[in-house]
């Protein structure tokens, strides 16, 4: 498929500075805008409407964007492209391209994410047609250090990696075992496992709660009154929906299971604060009113309490969507697929 030119409007500290890159929306998957929601949000509501913007282009690249983050200290943007070109980490302040690293190397691209304090990235092999529909994931990792641009590690069929906040530790989930990788030695230290685990892999940014999705058993299921007396519910759930379990980091014990079915958990997300553990769920198509039209769902939990909140967002895409809370916690965006282009929707958090 042909890329689409799509304008990105991002603000500067100056209220001046746009870019305009060459973006397939067949392959706009997981994160080319988070760039939209570090740097708008950060910004734009704070400005009057009246903004001027310049154009800027990311060196002579002609190839599609795909994947796309700004640094914690919001300097640099990294960038993938697809069919092997090279990552960028390109200086917004300067207007240059800083580095290219030549990682990944994956036909469809990688999306990107930064560590919490920037020394490593973290890319995640994407594909031109999301395979992972109606199935748990599994793709392949590198980890990037930024300042070398070298690959600290590779991760094949994983299902899920995360940073710890003192980037000692990159955590992951592959078949049932959650395990600890030593960032220095690139070496796993230590693991447990969770069984029948799905996607979803978070750490809490103190380091002490994992979180990790899984299938539940009928026994657990059975537990919950209104599908103990209701088999045929009990059978769908049993079938579709998955559960949330938190632990402790230093003993891997059990501390709780979030009181709450999700369908099919796909990615789970602690907020800088700790204090929101954001859960994004895709039910299966059988599951599902409309299977013409893929929904998707970002259920909100407290992170320290695990108690479920009834404030959520929902999108349609038939891919699984990016999304980010602002720097300072008030905003929340999530990508979302019209029926014509790809959107940002920008919400108020806590309204």
């Amino acid at each position: 498929m042909k890329g689409k030119l799509f304008r990105l409007l991002l603000p500067s500290a100056s209220g001046r500075l746009s870019a305009e890159c060459i973006i397939s929306g067949y392959l706009i998957k997981r994160t080319f805008l988070f760039i939209f929601i570090n740097i708008i949000m950060g910004s734009i509501f704070s400005q009057s409407t009246d903004i001027d913007y310049e154009k800027f282009k990311l060196g002579d690249t002609k190839h599609i964007l795909v994947g796309m983050d700004l640094s914690p200290d919001q300097r640099f943007i990294a960038v993938s492209g697809n069919q092997s070109f090279p990552l960028y980490i390109y200086d917004w302040s300067k207007r240059e391209i800083a580095e290219e690293f030549d990682v990944g190397n994956w036909y469809a691209g990688s999306s990107v994410r930064y560590s919490s304090r920037g020394k490593y990235l973290l890319i995640q092999q994407l594909f031109y047609i999301d395979l992972s529909i109606n199935k748990d994931r599994e793709v392949n990792f590198e980890v990037i250090n930024t300042e070398t641009g070298k690959v600290v590690k590779r991760f094949e069929n994983y299902h899920a990696l995360t940073f710890t906040t003192d980037e000692k530790y990159i955590i992951s989930l592959t078949a049932e075992e959650v395990a600890y990788w030593n960032m220095s030695s690139a070496k796993k230290e230590k693991s447990f496992t969770v069984n029948h685990a799905s996607n979803g892999v978070a750490i809490s940014p103190d380091g002490k709660s994992i979180a990790v999705s899984y299938h539940p058993s009928e026994e657990e299921l059975e537990d919950i009154p209104n599908l103990r007396q209701d088999k045929k519910a009990l059978k769908a759930a049993l079938k579709y929906k998955q559960l949330i379990a938190v632990y402790d980091a230093e003993n891997f014990e059990k501390k709780y299971v979030v009181d709450e079915l999700y369908d099919i958990v796909y990615k789970l997300d602690y907020s800088p604060d700790g204090k929101t553990l954001f859960c994004l769920q895709i039910p299966h198509l059988k599951a599902q009113a409309n299977i013409n039209q893929r929904q998707t769902y970002i259920s909100v939990i407290d992170g320290v309490t695990g108690e479920p909140s009834r404030k959520g967002f929902t999108c349609s895409t038939p891919y699984e969507p990016d999304f980010k809370l602002s720097h300072d916690g008030k905003l929340f965006g999530l990508v979302a697929q019209s029926p014509r282009f790809v959107e940002l929707h920008i919400y108020n958090f806590e309204t």
